[in-house]
């Protein structure tokens, strides 16, 4: 850990840079991440969305129609939100830089806060998007009240740290439509 910032303005504009580099990293690779699961979720819930819609009959089959769609929306839209949120990071780093850059110069003790989110965002590169965004929980603590006056690092912190959430909503409204494909598959053969 670094013993004492650098509060010149030189030094805190290197901080907000390297801070964003950080982000866009993330923003990296949880893109790659959530192609990836899309891909997976997209076939096993339509699958079983087919599967339903093919295994039942009657009033049940409008009901899977209505509930399975629901589901079906919830899995795959919270893939393309979480996307959707990363994609625009993606897209303001200039406007990143300069809210951070502001922060850390009204407020010192936010420099503290975003040395640490980046040293320890370093300390756990090798490791998953997933584990990366945890990292960003406390810098967005810290803005608090002043989110308002950042929009461009609230969205961001917002993007990020909602990414674990919107993915393990789509795990598991998949895991569910897996167990249920199960179940049409048994009442197709029986």
């Amino acid at each position: 850990m670094t013993d004492e910032p650098d509060s010149t303005p030189s030094g805190v504009r290197a901080l907000a840079q390297r801070a964003v580099d950080t982000f866009l990293e993330l923003v990296r690779r949880g893109t790659r991440l959530a192609v990836g699961t899309l891909a997976v979720v997209t076939l096993i819930c339509v699958g079983s969305y087919a599967l339903g819609i093919a295994a039942l009959s009657g009033g049940v089959q409008t009901a899977w129609i209505l509930l399975g769609g629901i589901g079906l929306v919830v899995a795959i839209g919270s893939i393309l939100l979480a996307m959707f949120r990363l994609w625009v990071i993606s897209r303001m780093s200039v406007a990143l830089v300069t809210d951070l850059q502001t922060m850390m110069t009204n407020d010192p003790g936010s420099e503290r806060v975003v040395i640490e989110t980046i040293e320890s965002s370093d300390g756990v590169q090798d490791q998953s998007a997933v584990v990366m965004s945890r990292q960003f929980f406390q810098m967005n603590n810290s803005m608090g009240a002043n989110a308002g006056q950042f929009a461009a690092l609230a969205v961001a912190l917002r993007g990020v740290t909602s990414f674990p959430l919107l993915m393990a909503l789509s795990v598991a409204t998949t895991f569910g439509f897996a167990l249920l494909s199960g179940l049409f598959v048994l009442g197709l053969i029986f």
